[in-house]
């Protein structure tokens, strides 16, 4: 989300800056990954906010108001655009 614009389903979660919002468009990961995902409230259509980064720079963030901890191979296959 460089200059303020959204690239659309482009736009990778770790590419959003730390505590914006934005809205999960597509998971674009194996089937096996994707799972875990989606049990832990990860779906298309939700709300997200990275809310920090761990010591080892995994991203740290909000779902729907719950935190959870990413790593960062995940994070950057969760696609997302500007609410």
């Amino acid at each position: 989300m460089k200059n303020g614009r959204s690239n659309g389903s482009r736009t990778s979660l770790m590419d959003v800056p730390l505590r914006q919002t934005v809205e999960l468009e597509r998971i674009d990961a194996p089937s096996d990954e994707v799972e875990p995902l989606l049990e832990r409230g990860i779906l298309p259509g939700c709300r997200l906010r990275r809310v920090r980064n761990s010591p080892t720079g995994d991203p740290i963030i909000s779902v729907e108001g719950t935190l959870l901890a990413l790593r960062r191979e995940s994070a950057a296959q969760l696609f997302v655009r500007e609410v």
